[in-house]
């Protein structure tokens, strides 16, 4: 299923992103989707860290099904962040475009070709869905002892995560710092305690799905 998720990712992003390019008439156009690449990198980063902080603190790994598929390996990766830096190309990112395929097949049935709010809203999921699929790598370069020099360039200008902006997180309790991709929410998420506020509605509504360790909501 990863396989051919990844392939069905390639084909599906290729046709998207012919399509986007072939929209664009004007410089002003261009501008318009070069923001909307923009805005689907912020929402593929708060959609890391929302699924990181929800692997960290929700349900456990005894949880049918999400448990193994989804939990363990969120807290495993605290107990040995190295881990993540053995793992193939395929299992490091097969279970994002698995994720990411059937949000690229609506935008392939429904996304305008012609720029317009439809085409803009299609362009920053379509951008979301391939950053998605970047954040495994961008995390598990972020743990790697040894990184291509282009990706190192990329970090130390921050337009990825670095391992320094990452360590943040990896230090205990492991309760910030949960977006994966570049890191520019964090300091935002951070500043706004928007974990924290999850975690309390999680309190009230089902506080037997919530798993803080010694902390509290």
């Amino acid at each position: 299923m990863e396989v051919a998720s990844i392939v069905a990712f390639f084909a599906a992003m290729s046709v998207l992103g012919e399509r986007i390019v072939a929209g664009a008439e004007d410089g002003l156009d261009w501008l318009g989707i070069g923001v909307s690449v923009l805005g689907g990198y912020l929402a593929a980063d708060f959609i890391s860290g929302f699924a990181h902080w929800a692997g960290d603190t929700v349900c456990d790994e005894t949880t049918p099904f999400l448990g193994p598929n989804f939990v363990k390996p969120f807290r495993q990766h605290h107990l040995d962040p190295k881990d993540i830096t053995r793992h193939d190309f395929v299992e490091t990112n097969g279970n994002s475009c698995v994720v990411a395929v059937p949000v690229l097949c609506l935008l392939l049935l429904f996304m305008p070709r012609t720029p317009g709010s439809g085409f803009y809203a299609g362009t920053v999921l379509a951008s979301a869905a391939l950053f998605v699929f970047c954040t495994n790598q961008f995390h598990k370069w972020a743990h790697a002892d040894w990184r291509p020099l282009p990706v190192r360039w990329l970090q130390r200008a921050g337009l990825i995560l670095s391992p320094q902006h990452h360590q943040i997180h990896h230090g205990a309790p492991h309760d910030k710092y949960y977006c994966i991709t570049v890191g520019w929410m964090n300091p935002l998420l951070t500043r706004l305690r928007f974990f924290r506020a999850c975690e309390w509605v999680m309190a009230r509504v089902r506080p037997d799905l919530l798993h803080l360790g010694d902390r509290r909501p």
